[in-house]
């Protein structure tokens, strides 16, 4: 069948709910420009049961245009899971990884949009409802690991290690923590249209022009959000102070921590300690989560909010202190 490979994508598996009638044809690709239909919009999904399917599992083409139809499918269908409480949490953030994914897809190629946005909500929901089934630090961290993108993984380990910062700071407030991961979950947005050769190439190798071309990101996620109305501005200012700090030696704009959103600042540390601990081209040799800690204070000298790091020990040692302080 003659298609344009411009109106197609490539999608793993994994991002077509199984047993129901598909939202949209899906193909396999024969050759450069050459692509064969194995199974029709409207017909029940089947892809197991086809003698190649070993060959087609990492890469099954659906139209663009079908991509907001497939990716909302994926959302409910991860809905009834993750509000399923007899299910195993594993299965729960496995699925949910595989949405994000599906999520992350549909605003590379489509843009960011108001469906971008609700489905993004219903991830941080979902982030908020797996730690509070399972608030211990360790089980989460090895179910972090079990997730194959870097993108995915980094994005749901940033938001749920946010939402133990904060949980570990008193604040409770579900309207704040929805707030707090919804813009874990999008603080790289920024970086979804940047090549994926410039993304796997490790910072250390960056030339100055690199390095300032990568900076920019903060500022373009936030071009980004502008495009979709009531965008919460406590996510605004997440994405973008990201990679700012306390001492003013973050980027964009090295903003001192007096000046600093309060949600930021928590997020900045998540993903500092995210990025040590997870291994990605940046990372090759990740650290406990106990040595990201220590490297943290002692090797970075501690350069993020003292009572958010302060938060995120107690997380380690002690778990999550039940308290109710209020956010100033």
């Amino acid at each position: 069948m003659e298609i344009s490979t411009a109106d197609l994508v490539s999608v793993p598996i994994e991002y077509i709910v199984p047993n129901v009638n598909l939202p949209g044809d899906g193909y396999f690709k024969l050759s450069e420009h050459n692509f064969v239909i194995i199974g029709r919009e409207g017909t029940r999904e089947q892809f197991k049961s086809l003698h190649f399917y070993e060959k087609i599992k990492n890469a099954i083409y659906i139209k663009k245009t079908d991509l907001r139809k497939f990716s909302t499918l994926k959302v409910l269908s991860a809905n009834e899971i993750i509000k399923n409480d007899s299910l195993p949490v594993d299965q729960k953030v496995d699925v949910l990884s595989h949405t994000m994914a599906s999520v992350f897809t549909n605003i590379h190629e489509l843009g960011f949009s108001n469906e971008s946005l609700g489905n993004s909500k219903f991830i941080a929901s979902s982030v908020l409802k797996i730690i509070n089934d399972t608030p211990k630090l360790s089980i989460l961290m090895t179910l972090m690991n079990s997730i194959s993108s870097d993108i995915v993984r980094h994005s749901m380990a940033v938001s749920m290690i946010s939402i133990l910062i904060s949980k570990s700071r008193g604040w409770n407030n579900p309207s704040l923590l929805e707030k707090i991961a919804l813009g874990a979950i999008l603080h790289d947005i920024g970086l979804k249209e940047y090549p994926s050769d410039f993304l796997e190439k490790p910072r250390v190798s960056y030339t100055a022009e690199d390095l300032e071309y990568y900076q920019r990101h903060a500022f373009r996620g936030i071009e980004i959000l502008k495009t979709v109305e009531n965008i919460p501005e406590e996510v605004m200012a997440i994405v973008a102070e990201h990679h700012e700090n306390a001492i003013g030696q973050g980027y964009p704009r090295g903003t001192r921590d007096v000046r600093l959103h309060p949600l930021s600042k928590v997020v900045a540390l998540a993903d500092s300690f995210c990025e040590l601990t997870f291994k990605d081209c940046n990372n090759l040799n990740p650290v406990e989560s106990d040595q990201a800690v220590h490297m943290i204070e002692f090797n970075l000298g501690q350069p993020f909010n003292k009572e958010c790091f302060a938060a995120l020990k107690n997380v380690l040692l002690t778990g999550i202190k039940r308290a109710s302080v209020k956010i100033v």
